[in-house]
């Protein structure tokens, strides 16, 4: 079905099965001891079980004393060979091949892991704001030495092949950019000196490991940095791509950005699947050796279709494979439409700011592999279980509990599944991505057995009818409705009525709650051509507060200024429109407006849960019915986690 996605290809003298690269990412498994974790380990394990033909794991650093990106960041230990020898053996027992990417974070680092400073090539601060140390030749050499080593120190271990990291606005990509490099001595200055180290670094790793031992170069196609002057672009990356050939790479890997851009490394839900692809085949056109393309992967149509247009030799699949570790294998034997397609919520890149290691929105296992190393008990035995609330975490534990072997049932009162997924993928049309999913998730009820119930509300009746042996309460959460003189004013406007579009909007718009429902409805009232004046406010300090940066960023490119208010509350809605009181001063400010759409946030119906509590013996609360407001990242894993352990 996939002929070019599933043809053998070479990096080097290193044949990998097929075409399908996972780069490496961040998750922050490693140790403390900076070694793999069993995590990790099971990390890597399944996706090259999953059939990946190339894995590049998360970067080893080169220099602890001003390099560390992550406190547990891997590092090649000559005293522990052993370690890696077992990871390698477990990705390699599938046929799967493992390189290293090594690599110095330089600007973009923090000085708490760092010896209370950071470095760069010059005194250009990165996007923290906080100036780096300009390195000193000897700087530079301990630098070049630090790759060579660890590079050696990889190939001892067993790995097929390094990468270096040469993008995303690290040390190498930094000293690569114009604007980042404004140093006059020979690593400054015209290109081939800006490109001098890594030129340097990549020729000593091939002296120390010799002509043989592959080496892939993570590039910057782009900064696609648009504040700042001479950052690097697409004809300067070819031009270093023929350096790279020319002194024995045996990949080019095109990614993008630095971290005043990284929104277009980690792209959140706007950006659709090849919108760089450009890049990629531009300095394919340069080189002979191997060129990998990231291009925002999801399917493994559009994948196939980049190799058969020559975009690229190697398709880079990474934010998908966390989301499905099984997506080569699914698309190998044609159940393409059991994928679990990345939603690119970049909930994987926000956790590690919250919980210090990745996570994904829609495969509840990752960074808890160990724990569910193991397939749930199929101790079901027939009997029934009643699961209430069709949305994801309803799903997930329907499916999770058939397969099980459990005879469930799951009611909605709506006409389809999809709960919240309903709503939240009318706000924009790339929020199809959870159109897919839930479509995924009904065929996996459907496959598990589920006897699904739709039009039908699980009234306390209807469930003694059925008899379950327990209760699975997903049926959602309800809107908060502040209380406030002028509230049942025709004039106010549910924001789950706008987006399902049971009511409209025009003229001038205030909307109460600057949070992610709010700022994806905010979107929806932009583009709709009826607004003529939008104004968010919120009682929090600032508008978005909690969103995750790059997905406020990324909202916020698709927003037409409007009028904010943070720090206000409503008080009234008045004929006029609606009054805030300011809540540091308790100042009242009265806002004109024709309609007032209420996005302030969701409750839990705790009278629900208290009604089946007093009638069932075994109640399980998940989703929005155990903490709300929610996200799918909490509805998916409470779903799959109350279901795997159930025992009554």
């Amino acid at each position: 079905m996939y002929k070019e996605l599933f043809k053998h290809g070479y990096i080097g003298n290193c044949r990998i099965k097929n075409r399908v690269v996972m780069p490496a990412m961040t998750t922050i498994f490693g140790g403390s001891d900076n070694l793999p974790t069993e995590e990790m380990m099971l990390f890597y394990e399944e996706r090259a079980k999953g059939g990946c033909g190339l894995i590049i794991t998360e970067c080893f650093g080169v220099e602890p004393k001003h390099g560390v990106l992550v406190p547990k960041e891997l590092r090649a230990n000559p005293m522990e060979t052993i370690v890696y020898e077992t990871m390698l053996a477990r990705v390699h027992r599938y046929g799967t091949k493992m390189f290293a990417q090594i690599n110095h974070g330089g600007v973009n680092l923090s000085p708490d892991f760092n010896n209370g400073y950071i470095v760069g090539p010059s005194d250009v601060p990165g996007l923290s704001g906080i100036v780096p140390h300009p390195l000193t030749l000897e700087e530079i050499t301990e630098i070049k030495n630090g790759f060579i080593t660890t590079a050696f120190l990889c190939k001892l271990a067993g790995f097929d092949g390094v990468e270096i990291h040469a993008a995303h606005g690290y040390l190498l990509s930094s000293f690569l950019s114009g604007y980042f490099n404004r140093r006059e001595d020979q690593y400054g200055g015209s290109l081939e000196n800006r490109a001098r180290l890594l030129v340097e670094i990549l020729t000593g790793i091939k002296a120390a490991c010799g002509r043989d031992f592959p080496v892939s170069v993570r590039l910057n196609a782009s900064e696609y940095d648009d504040m700042h002057e001479n950052t690097f672009k697409l004809p300067e990356a070819v031009e270093v791509a023929k350096m790279l050939e020319a002194n024995g790479a045996d990949a080019i890997n095109v990614s993008c950005s630095n971290y005043f851009s990284n929104e277009t490394a980690c792209e959140p839900y706007s950006f659709e699947q090849g919108w760089r692809k450009n890049d990629a085949y531009t300095i394919r056109q340069a080189v002979s050796i191997p060129v990998i393309g990231t291009n925002t992967i999801k399917d493994p149509e559009f994948a196939e279709q980049l190799l058969e247009e020559g975009v690229s030799d190697f398709v880079a699949v990474g934010r998908a494979q966390i989301a499905d570790p099984e997506w080569c294998r699914k698309a190998r034997e044609g159940r393409d439409r059991e994928i679990r397609r990345c939603l690119s919520c970049c909930y994987c890149l926000e956790s590690e700011g919250i919980v210090a290691h990745a996570r994904c929105s829609i495969n509840p296992k990752v960074g808890k592999a160990v724990a569910y190393r193991e397939p749930p008990e199929k101790n079901g035995g027939g009997r029934r279980v009643a699961v209430v609330g069709g949305g994801p975490a309803g799903m997930e534990a329907a499916v999770v509990l058939g397969q099980r072997g459990f005879d469930v049932t799951l009611y909605d009162e709506s006409s389809e599944l999809g709960g919240s997924m309903n709503l939240a993928d009318k706000t924009m049309p790339y929020k199809d991505k959870l159109t897919k999913f839930k479509n995924v998730l009904e065929a996996e009820v459907e496959r598990a057995g589920v006897h699904v119930k739709l039009n039908t509300k699980a009234t306390v009746d209807v469930l003694k009818a059925l008899d379950p042996v327990a209760v699975f309460l997903a049926g959602g959460a309800a809107p908060f409705i502040p209380q406030v003189p002028g509230i049942d004013s025709e004039k106010v406007v549910q924001v789950n009525d706008y987006i399902t579009g049971k009511r409209e909007v025009s003229g001038n718009v205030v909307l109460v709650g600057g949070g992610l429902t709010g700022l994806e409805a905010a979107e929806m009232l932009t583009h709709s051509g009826k607004v003529t004046a939008l104004t968010i406010a919120d009682m929090l300090p600032e508008i978005g507060m909690g969103v995750f940066n790059v997905m406020l960023r990324d909202i916020e490119h698709h927003l037409d200024n409007p009028t904010k208010l943070p720090g206000h509350m409503l008080s009234e809605v008045t004929a006029d429109g609606a009054v805030f009181t300011k809540t540091d001063d308790q100042s009242r400010v009265e806002i004109a407006a024709d309609y007032i759409v209420l996005a302030a946030g969701l409750r839990k119906r705790d009278d629900v849960i208290e009604l089946f509590d007093k009638n069932f013996e075994n109640v399980i609360t998940i989703g929005e019915n155990r903490r709300a407001p929610g996200r799918i990242a909490e509805a998916i894993s409470d779903g799959f986690e109350a279901a795997y352990g159930f025992n009554p």
